[in-house]
């Protein structure tokens, strides 16, 4: 990946082909015939891609934790007061005018991907180079584009399916795609792309590219927002039996220490590396997630978890704290303890939290942290998920218990704190294995599981959505807290977001518009 990054600067001064005009669609560009003639130059254009999802300030990352988790009972918008940063409040509240900034974000950042790989798929099998090489690098970028249509089919529906290079004048005239259209390109594209090397047969310098274990993990959660929970099983069984690519790591905690990025738990990472002072300028994306209240620069305070996800853990779950920070916690290399008066629960994300002694840049606003985006304990829960849903409740357990045997093995101190304001008091009863096998009950419980081994990692919304109990666990939030929060949700209308007017308004309304909006 270093190689990746070393090129960076090439890709965005790009010779104009990564520029768009106000008035060309976001979803489509101009791309140049004499352009991508060389292994070389085809390598480029998939560095372009991947640096879709680390572009200045790590749209992509906040994007992912704003709709994921912040919509959901998981998270609230956080921040200095509710103006800051209003558009993610209005996603929190389901107020979301077709206008909404972070619904926008989305839909360009996601376009621009798509964008930057379908120059990778079309020209790549006429370039000169080899031949091999050229393929995987086709396949790469067929397994992020299929993300890039993931993203965007489940929270917007329908939408535009763009699968070459075009001009702009002909992409305003595409309507959006029925959904099995979409999806079809999708589940295509993620079998081409399970043909990559496991993560194990990249060098260290193809370091967090994609690989056949993330194609297959994306092509897993596709079967299973879909419901179609055989085709599902069948890909999870392949990396978990098969493959064996991945192994949890001893202890929860170490997900989140800089010394175990990439490790051998981790499906897939945005790498954010600081080199020098030209390339790989690291992330911000900590410091808009982390408390306010420290003296010098420390946070924005975004992204704060709930009391209610904090009452879902048992209170002897080590993981409680590896998720949330609160008042009186000190990390090594901090004065003073960290106090968390202006968040609105009084938690803030551990997650995103960077002790100063780890933190590794040229200024306090950008540093060396990678997002976390996908981890093999997720893949082992949505194998448990299957399974039960199936009518094998008995296979699911070893999977489910896999994770929680972790869970309670886990150390409730954290090595990086010199003052902890909370400790779980562990005991040999701590998350004891599972027995149930009643169909509907290991489901609550799969579901439960989910929520706490994954929290705050952007996927909350995702899961509540294809669970298709979205609204009805949203108005139980706002009935319970008392809150605007969920109060708002229509089932009708709010399991997609709007299209944004902007892109509706430069196709001249050929974009159809969500129900509802």
């Amino acid at each position: 990946m270093r190689k990746i990054l070393f090129i960076i600067c090439w890709a965005l001064a790009g010779v104009g082909l990564y520029s768009c005009s106000l008035d060309e669609p976001s979803y489509g560009k101009t791309t140049s015939d004499n352009y991508y003639q060389k292994e070389s130059d085809i390598e480029q254009a998939l560095t372009g891609a991947y640096l879709q999802l680390r572009t200045t300030w790590n749209e992509y990352a906040l994007n992912h934790y704003f709709v994921g988790d912040c919509s959901t009972d998981d998270a609230l918008k956080g921040g200095g007061n509710d103006g800051d940063r209003a558009e993610v409040r209005d996603l929190s509240d389901f107020t979301i005018y077709t206008t909404n900034g972070e619904v926008g974000r989305r839909w360009e950042i996601l376009y621009r991907l798509i964008n930057r790989c379908n120059d990778v798929i079309y020209y790549a099998p006429d370039a000169i180079g080899n031949e091999e090489l050229l393929k995987r690098y086709a396949n790469e970028a067929k397994a992020l584009r299929a993300f890039g249509y993931y993203c965007l089919v489940t929270t917007f529906g329908e939408v535009p399916l763009i699968t070459t290079p075009m001009q702009p004048a002909e992409i305003l005239q595409i309507p959006r795609s029925p959904l099995e259209k979409v999806y079809e390109c999708i589940v295509n594209d993620l079998t081409d792309a399970s043909a990559l090397p496991a993560k194990g047969d990249y060098s260290e310098d193809d370091a967090y590219r994609a690989t056949r274990g993330f194609a297959k993990t994306m092509l897993a959660k596709t079967y299973m927002f879909k419901g179609d929970f055989a085709s599902a099983e069948t890909v999870l069984h392949d990396i978990i039996e098969v493959d064996k690519d991945y192994t949890l790591l001893s202890d929860y905690g170490m997900n989140w220490r800089t010394e175990y990025e990439n490790s051998s738990e981790s499906v897939f990472e945005i790498a954010n590396k600081v080199y020098d002072k030209n390339i790989a300028t690291g992330t911000n994306v900590p410091h808009f997630f982390t408390s306010r209240r420290i003296s010098g620069y420390q946070g924005y305070g975004f992204h704060v978890p709930t009391q209610d996800l904090h009452d879902a853990f048992d209170a002897d779950d080590p993981r409680i704290t590896y998720v949330f920070t609160q008042t009186g916690d000190r990390y090594k290399g901090d004065t003073e303890a960290q106090d968390n008066a202006e968040s609105p629960s009084g938690y803030h994300d551990y997650k995103m939290t960077v002790p100063a002694v780890e933190k590794t840049g040229f200024d306090v606003w950008m540093i060396s942290y990678n997002i976390r985006l996908i981890r093999y304990s997720d893949v082992l829960l949505m194998y448990a998920e299957v399974l039960n849903e199936n009518g094998k409740p008995g296979l699911a357990l070893p999977y489910l218990n896999d994770v929680r045997e972790r869970a309670r093995k886990t150390n409730p101190i954290d090595p990086r704190r010199d003052q902890q304001a909370y400790i779980p008091a562990t005991t040999t009863n701590t998350l004891p294995d599972i027995t149930e096998t009643d169909q509907e009950r290991l489901k609550e419980i799969i579901w439960k599981e989910r929520r706490c081994e994954l929290a705050m990692e952007g996927w909350r919304r995702d899961d509540l959505m294809r669970q298709k109990r979205f609204g009805t666990v949203m108005r139980a939030y706002a009935t319970k807290y008392n809150t605007s929060k969920g109060a708002n949700f229509r089932d009708d209308r709010d399991y997609l977001f709007p299209i944004p007017q902007g892109e509706r308004d430069k196709s001249n309304n050929i974009l159809s518009q969500n129900p509802g909006f």
